[in-house]
């Protein structure tokens, strides 16, 4: 009996205090959100630009048999299976320098939402300019690309050719590589 006296007594007490603390916040107001430009997490969005950097030593058959390219790209990205940029890629071919510009399409062969590492394609074409290796350039690549969808490391076996006129008895060279790098 002693409990339900204390208790009714507290239940008493506290109809007062909350009938006060009602009126006393009626005119309360929310805080507004702030004016300022909202966050973007660019490594999360589907499309927009992109850069690459790579490195690409290989073997060719002609000129020397070892060379490396340095490639910078950038372009735009449509999609996780479609991007689509230009690029240059200064290097040497035994001693000789020659710098490739070209047009880059590349994209995932699977779907990197679920993954950390996927396999990928990539399609340069374009034109070299340089001392002995100039004309028509073309390298397909397939490889992997490690990493989150915006910011991963590349992987992968390229096969590079060029069309030189310059070269007697051999006006195609040939080479392959592996094609290291960054995208972001």
């Amino acid at each position: 009996m002693k409990r339900l006296i204390l208790v009714f007594s507290l239940a008493l007490m506290l109809i007062p205090a909350s009938l006060m603390g009602q009126a006393k916040h009626k005119d309360y107001t929310l805080p507004e959100e702030p004016n300022r430009a909202k966050y973007i997490d660019f490594p999360s969005l589907d499309k927009g630009l992109w850069f690459a950097v790579q490195a690409t030593p290989a073997f060719f058959s002609t000129g020397g048999g070892f060379g490396i390219h340095g490639e910078l790209i950038a372009g735009y990205r449509f999609g996780e299976f479609i991007k689509v940029g230009a690029g240059i890629a200064p290097g040497i071919i035994g001693s000789s320098f020659n710098m490739p510009i070209f047009l880059d399409a590349r994209g995932n062969i699977i779907s990197q939402e679920s993954r950390m590492a996927v396999p990928y394609w990539n399609v340069d074409i374009g034109y070299s300019v340089g001392q002995v290796y100039k004309g028509f350039y073309a390298s397909p690549t397939v490889g992997i690309r490690i990493g989150m969808p915006r910011n991963d490391f590349l992987a992968g076996l390229t096969y590079m050719m060029q069309i030189v006129p310059a070269i007697p008895n051999s006006s195609v060279v040939h080479g392959i590589g592996l094609k290291l790098g960054f995208e972001f």
